[in-house]
């Protein structure tokens, strides 16, 4: 049964992950979400065999079927991304040794999907633009405030626990945690850090409480750190860059930070991170 869940729940992220990237790409452009797929550079429509996750894109060796453009990888990286996630989540039990899979685990995936479907499209937009959606942040923070009425971590797994009364430390936990970082901007004014990444952390706070919203937080830096030494030592060996504008020092390139801040808060659910 467990198996089941989690490789359902990858595949579910393939398909949805599919449906993100248009999200993301159409996010603030004024274009609707409905109507047929087709390629950006001759219009054409793609049909079904061009529209399977991942696979369509590997089989046409990333061009367009009709036309023979170019499709940016970005496309099968979100499809990817949203996989590997969904993955996870629907895994977070086992991974934390308590394998039961229950209607109150279930709804609570469930949850967990719709919440990080939000923040994928937040992960992809800030790849593209550097720009985290007020939108979207609050849509975040709105449904972290509903997870402290139904939702709580048993056996250090995150699960639907029914209808409680939070505690005055987590409601204000959305205010306490990206309170330092806010700070930080006011000083900064803005040189160190964009305040869309504090906006972000409200619902971080509120969905993990004030320890574990730390956590997540520092997990997120971590990451940052570990992929900015990751640049320098690809460009130390190998001559080359993953920074996106080929720029060769990370310290001349403006890194959207969102991703981290998502990964963090990934990587602080599933594996019950509170290194407080």
């Amino acid at each position: 049964m467990s198996w089941f869940v989690i490789i359902a729940s990858c595949f579910l992220g393939m398909l949805v992950g599919s449906f993100l990237n248009v999200v993301a790409l159409r996010f603030n452009t004024g274009k609707s979400l409905g109507g047929r797929s087709g390629c950006f550079s001759c219009g054409a429509q793609l049909n079904w065999r061009q529209l399977i996750p991942i696979f369509s894109w590997v089989f046409q060796k990333g061009r367009c079927h009709n036309c023979s453009s170019h499709i940016s990888a970005m496309y099968v990286f979100g499809e990817g991304i949203t996989a590997l996630i969904f993955g996870l989540i629907g895994a977070r039990g086992v991974i934390a040794g308590v394998n039961f899979f229950t209607i109150d685990y279930l709804i609570a995936t469930l949850f967990l999907f719709v919440v990080f479907s939000i923040l994928i499209v937040v992960f992809l937009y800030d790849i593209r633009h550097k720009i985290i959606p007020d939108p979207l942040s609050l849509t975040f923070a709105i449904l972290a405030f509903i997870s402290l009425f139904f939702f709580d971590f048993e056996f250090g797994v995150f699960n639907f626990v029914g209808l409680q009364i939070p505690n005055v430390w987590s409601l204000l936990s959305g205010i306490i945690v990206p309170l330092p970082f806010v700070i930080l901007w006011i000083i900064s004014k803005g040189a160190w850090l964009g305040l869309g990444d504090p906006k972000l952390m409200v619902g971080m706070g509120l969905l993990f409480g004030i320890t574990q919203g730390f956590s997540s937080v520092f997990v997120s830096f971590w990451i940052g750190a570990l992929f900015a030494l990751s640049v320098v030592i690809v460009n130390k060996l190998f001559k080359k860059t993953l920074l996106h504008s080929g720029k060769k020092s990370i310290m001349k390139e403006e890194v959207p930070f969102a991703p981290f801040l998502i990964f963090g808060t990934l990587i602080t659910l599933v594996f019950n991170i509170n290194i407080f």
